[in-house]
Protein backbone atom coordinates (compact mmCIF):
# COMPACT_ATOMS: atom_id res chain seq x y z
CA UNK A 1 0.00 0.00 0.00
CA UNK A 2 1.23 3.49 -0.84
CA UNK A 3 1.36 6.36 1.59
CA UNK A 4 0.05 9.49 -0.09
CA UNK A 5 2.58 12.28 -0.09
CA UNK A 6 2.05 14.55 -3.10
CA UNK A 7 5.49 15.11 -4.67
CA UNK A 8 7.33 14.00 -1.54
CA UNK A 9 8.79 10.55 -1.20
CA UNK A 10 6.28 7.77 -0.72
CA UNK A 11 7.10 4.14 -0.04
CA UNK A 12 5.55 0.72 -0.04
CA UNK A 13 4.97 0.04 3.64
CA UNK A 14 5.33 -3.70 3.03
CA UNK A 15 8.50 -3.29 0.97
CA UNK A 16 11.09 -0.87 2.36
CA UNK A 17 13.35 -1.48 -0.63
CA UNK A 18 11.03 0.48 -2.93
CA UNK A 19 10.51 4.24 -2.81
CA UNK A 20 8.39 6.30 -5.21
CA UNK A 21 7.81 10.04 -5.46
CA UNK A 22 4.86 9.92 -7.85
CA UNK A 23 2.36 7.16 -8.56
CA UNK A 24 1.99 6.49 -12.30
CA UNK A 25 -1.23 4.70 -13.26
CA UNK A 26 -0.36 3.10 -16.60
CA UNK A 27 3.38 3.41 -17.20
CA UNK A 28 5.01 1.89 -20.27
CA UNK A 29 8.23 1.16 -18.40
CA UNK A 30 9.50 0.94 -14.84
CA UNK A 31 12.83 2.63 -14.19
CA UNK A 32 14.66 1.22 -11.17
CA UNK A 33 17.27 3.68 -9.87
CA UNK A 34 20.21 2.57 -7.73
CA UNK A 35 22.18 4.88 -5.40
CA UNK A 36 25.77 6.09 -5.48
CA UNK A 37 28.06 5.48 -2.49
CA UNK A 38 26.66 7.19 0.59
CA UNK A 39 23.48 8.02 -1.30
CA UNK A 40 19.87 7.03 -0.85
CA UNK A 41 16.55 7.15 -2.68
CA UNK A 42 16.53 10.91 -2.05
CA UNK A 43 18.89 11.33 -5.02
CA UNK A 44 15.97 10.41 -7.30
CA UNK A 45 13.13 12.11 -5.43
CA UNK A 46 12.36 14.57 -8.28
CA UNK A 47 12.63 12.14 -11.15
CA UNK A 48 9.10 10.78 -10.94
CA UNK A 49 7.70 14.29 -11.29
CA UNK A 50 10.12 15.35 -14.02
CA UNK A 51 9.88 12.26 -16.22
CA UNK A 52 6.83 11.47 -18.40
CA UNK A 53 3.72 9.71 -17.15
CA UNK A 54 4.85 6.68 -19.15
CA UNK A 55 7.94 6.22 -16.92
CA UNK A 56 7.40 4.84 -13.41
CA UNK A 57 10.46 5.82 -11.37
CA UNK A 58 11.28 3.39 -8.56
CA UNK A 59 14.22 4.30 -6.33
CA UNK A 60 15.88 1.45 -4.48
CA UNK A 61 16.46 2.12 -0.77
CA UNK A 62 19.24 -0.10 0.51
CA UNK A 63 19.77 -0.83 4.23
CA UNK A 64 21.42 1.70 6.51
CA UNK A 65 20.05 4.95 5.05
CA UNK A 66 16.85 6.92 4.63
CA UNK A 67 13.92 5.22 6.32
CA UNK A 68 16.19 2.19 6.84
CA UNK A 69 18.86 4.03 8.82
CA UNK A 70 18.72 1.60 11.76
CA UNK A 71 19.27 -1.51 9.64
CA UNK A 72 22.74 -3.11 9.32
CA UNK A 73 24.87 -1.93 6.42
CA UNK A 74 25.76 -4.42 3.69
CA UNK A 75 29.39 -4.50 2.53
CA UNK A 76 29.30 -7.49 0.15
CA UNK A 77 28.01 -6.52 -3.29
CA UNK A 78 26.75 -9.95 -4.43
CA UNK A 79 24.69 -10.22 -1.23
CA UNK A 80 23.12 -6.81 -1.86
CA UNK A 81 22.35 -7.64 -5.50
CA UNK A 82 20.64 -10.88 -4.46
CA UNK A 83 18.53 -9.07 -1.87
CA UNK A 84 17.52 -6.31 -4.27
CA UNK A 85 16.46 -8.88 -6.86
CA UNK A 86 14.42 -10.82 -4.32
CA UNK A 87 12.59 -7.72 -3.14
CA UNK A 88 11.78 -6.27 -6.57
CA UNK A 89 10.83 -9.49 -8.36
CA UNK A 90 7.09 -8.84 -7.92
CA UNK A 91 7.54 -5.40 -9.54
CA UNK A 92 8.74 -6.96 -12.80
CA UNK A 93 5.23 -7.14 -14.24
CA UNK A 94 5.96 -4.87 -17.19
CA UNK A 95 9.02 -3.74 -19.19
CA UNK A 96 11.70 -2.27 -16.95
CA UNK A 97 15.06 -0.51 -17.19
CA UNK A 98 17.87 -0.01 -14.68
CA UNK A 99 19.75 3.20 -13.93
CA UNK A 100 22.68 3.58 -11.56
CA UNK A 101 25.27 6.24 -10.85
CA UNK A 102 28.81 5.36 -9.69
CA UNK A 103 28.34 2.51 -7.17
CA UNK A 104 24.76 2.28 -8.44
CA UNK A 105 26.05 1.54 -11.94
CA UNK A 106 27.92 -1.51 -10.68
CA UNK A 107 24.82 -2.62 -8.80
CA UNK A 108 22.65 -2.13 -11.90
CA UNK A 109 25.08 -4.10 -14.07
CA UNK A 110 25.30 -7.06 -11.68
CA UNK A 111 21.54 -6.90 -11.04
CA UNK A 112 20.91 -7.22 -14.79
CA UNK A 113 22.92 -10.44 -14.87
CA UNK A 114 21.31 -11.78 -11.69
CA UNK A 115 17.73 -11.10 -12.82
CA UNK A 116 18.40 -12.66 -16.19
CA UNK A 117 20.01 -15.76 -14.69
CA UNK A 118 17.71 -16.40 -11.73
CA UNK A 119 14.38 -14.81 -12.71
CA UNK A 120 14.49 -14.99 -16.51
CA UNK A 121 13.90 -11.24 -16.52
CA UNK A 122 15.97 -8.82 -18.57
CA UNK A 123 15.74 -5.02 -18.62
CA UNK A 124 14.92 -3.33 -21.91
CA UNK A 125 17.84 -1.01 -21.28
CA UNK A 126 20.75 -0.58 -18.89
CA UNK A 127 21.79 2.99 -18.05
CA UNK A 128 25.17 3.31 -16.33
CA UNK A 129 26.48 6.65 -15.10
CA UNK A 130 29.86 7.80 -13.79
CA UNK A 131 31.43 4.36 -13.51
CA UNK A 132 34.34 2.65 -15.24
CA UNK A 133 33.83 -0.74 -16.86
CA UNK A 134 34.22 -3.56 -14.28
CA UNK A 135 37.64 -4.78 -15.43
CA UNK A 136 39.04 -1.27 -14.86
CA UNK A 137 37.56 -0.56 -11.43
CA UNK A 138 40.44 -2.06 -9.43
CA UNK A 139 43.02 0.34 -10.85
CA UNK A 140 42.34 3.00 -8.22
CA UNK A 141 43.85 2.95 -4.74
CA UNK A 142 41.23 1.85 -2.16
CA UNK A 143 40.17 4.51 0.32
CA UNK A 144 37.69 2.79 2.65
CA UNK A 145 40.37 2.10 5.27
CA UNK A 146 41.96 5.55 5.24
CA UNK A 147 42.06 7.56 8.50
CA UNK A 148 39.01 9.77 8.92
CA UNK A 149 40.63 13.05 7.83
CA UNK A 150 42.24 11.56 4.72
CA UNK A 151 39.03 9.71 3.88
CA UNK A 152 36.95 12.89 4.00
CA UNK A 153 39.50 14.76 1.89
CA UNK A 154 39.13 12.12 -0.79
CA UNK A 155 35.33 12.25 -0.58
CA UNK A 156 35.43 16.05 -0.93
CA UNK A 157 37.44 15.69 -4.15
CA UNK A 158 34.46 13.99 -5.81
CA UNK A 159 32.46 17.23 -5.27
CA UNK A 160 29.23 15.39 -4.57
CA UNK A 161 28.80 16.20 -0.88
CA UNK A 162 26.93 19.46 -0.16
CA UNK A 163 29.03 22.09 1.70
CA UNK A 164 26.41 22.26 4.46
CA UNK A 165 27.05 18.57 5.17
CA UNK A 166 30.82 19.00 5.25
CA UNK A 167 30.41 21.85 7.74
CA UNK A 168 28.12 19.86 10.02
CA UNK A 169 30.26 17.68 12.31
CA UNK A 170 27.39 15.59 13.70
CA UNK A 171 26.02 14.89 10.23
CA UNK A 172 29.46 13.90 8.96
CA UNK A 173 29.83 11.49 11.88
CA UNK A 174 26.46 9.97 10.97
CA UNK A 175 27.39 9.57 7.31
CA UNK A 176 30.94 8.31 7.82
CA UNK A 177 30.13 4.61 8.47
CA UNK A 178 27.62 4.58 5.60
CA UNK A 179 30.08 5.96 3.06
CA UNK A 180 32.91 3.76 4.34
CA UNK A 181 30.70 0.68 4.05
CA UNK A 182 29.71 1.56 0.50
CA UNK A 183 33.31 2.16 -0.56
CA UNK A 184 34.33 -1.12 1.05
CA UNK A 185 31.62 -2.87 -0.95
CA UNK A 186 32.76 -1.30 -4.22
CA UNK A 187 36.49 -1.64 -3.58
CA UNK A 188 36.29 -5.31 -2.57
CA UNK A 189 33.98 -6.20 -5.48
CA UNK A 190 35.59 -8.67 -7.87
CA UNK A 191 34.11 -8.92 -11.33
CA UNK A 192 33.60 -12.53 -12.43
CA UNK A 193 33.79 -12.99 -16.17
CA UNK A 194 30.35 -13.58 -17.72
CA UNK A 195 28.95 -13.69 -21.25
CA UNK A 196 28.01 -10.22 -22.53
CA UNK A 197 24.47 -9.03 -21.90
CA UNK A 198 22.10 -8.95 -24.87
CA UNK A 199 20.54 -5.61 -23.95
CA UNK A 200 21.28 -2.02 -24.98
CA UNK A 201 23.77 -0.27 -22.69
CA UNK A 202 23.85 3.51 -22.46
CA UNK A 203 26.66 5.10 -20.47
CA UNK A 204 26.64 8.66 -19.11
CA UNK A 205 29.84 10.44 -18.10
CA UNK A 206 31.22 13.79 -17.00
CA UNK A 207 33.69 15.53 -19.30
CA UNK A 208 35.74 16.71 -16.31
CA UNK A 209 35.48 13.52 -14.25
CA UNK A 210 39.13 12.56 -13.67
CA UNK A 211 38.13 9.44 -11.72
CA UNK A 212 36.21 8.03 -14.70
CA UNK A 213 37.92 9.00 -17.98
CA UNK A 214 36.20 8.62 -21.32
CA UNK A 215 38.16 5.51 -22.32
CA UNK A 216 36.99 3.77 -19.13
CA UNK A 217 33.40 4.55 -20.08
CA UNK A 218 33.86 3.42 -23.67
CA UNK A 219 35.13 0.07 -22.36
CA UNK A 220 31.55 -0.82 -21.36
CA UNK A 221 30.76 -1.61 -25.02
CA UNK A 222 32.41 -5.03 -24.66
CA UNK A 223 29.79 -6.01 -22.05
CA UNK A 224 26.88 -6.16 -24.49
CA UNK A 225 26.11 -7.83 -27.79
CA UNK A 226 23.39 -5.24 -28.36
CA UNK A 227 23.76 -1.51 -28.98
CA UNK A 228 26.13 0.71 -27.01
CA UNK A 229 25.86 4.48 -26.61
CA UNK A 230 28.07 6.93 -24.71
CA UNK A 231 26.70 10.31 -23.62
CA UNK A 232 29.05 12.94 -22.18
CA UNK A 233 27.95 15.94 -20.10
CA UNK A 234 29.71 18.99 -18.73
CA UNK A 235 30.92 18.52 -15.17
CA UNK A 236 32.88 16.22 -12.88
CA UNK A 237 31.92 12.99 -11.16
CA UNK A 238 28.60 14.38 -9.97
CA UNK A 239 27.55 15.93 -13.28
CA UNK A 240 24.27 14.12 -12.62
CA UNK A 241 23.36 16.77 -10.05
CA UNK A 242 24.51 19.88 -11.90
CA UNK A 243 23.27 18.75 -15.32
CA UNK A 244 20.08 17.05 -14.17
CA UNK A 245 17.84 18.69 -16.78
CA UNK A 246 20.10 17.69 -19.68
CA UNK A 247 20.60 14.19 -18.26
CA UNK A 248 16.86 13.57 -17.83
CA UNK A 249 16.05 14.90 -21.30
CA UNK A 250 18.62 12.55 -22.80
CA UNK A 251 17.46 9.66 -20.63
CA UNK A 252 13.91 10.04 -21.96
CA UNK A 253 15.17 10.06 -25.55
CA UNK A 254 17.27 6.97 -24.94
CA UNK A 255 14.42 5.17 -23.17
CA UNK A 256 12.23 5.97 -26.14
CA UNK A 257 14.78 4.25 -28.38
CA UNK A 258 14.39 0.95 -26.52
CA UNK A 259 10.67 1.11 -25.74
CA UNK A 260 8.17 3.47 -27.33
CA UNK A 261 7.04 5.85 -24.58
Amino acid sequence: MLQKGGTSLVAYVSNPWIVKSVVKNQPRVKLFCLPFAGGSSVAYRDWGRRLPESVDVIAIEIPGRGQRMMEPLITHLPELVEQIARHIQHELDRPFALFGHSMGATLAFELSHFLNRHYNAAPVGLFLSGRSAPHLNDREEPIHQLPEKAFWEKIKSFEGTPPEVLQHKELMELLLPIIRADFKMVETYQYENKPPLDIPITVFGGLEDVSTPREHLEAWQTYTTSSFTLRMFAGGHFFLQKQSAAVLEQLVRDLNNVIRL
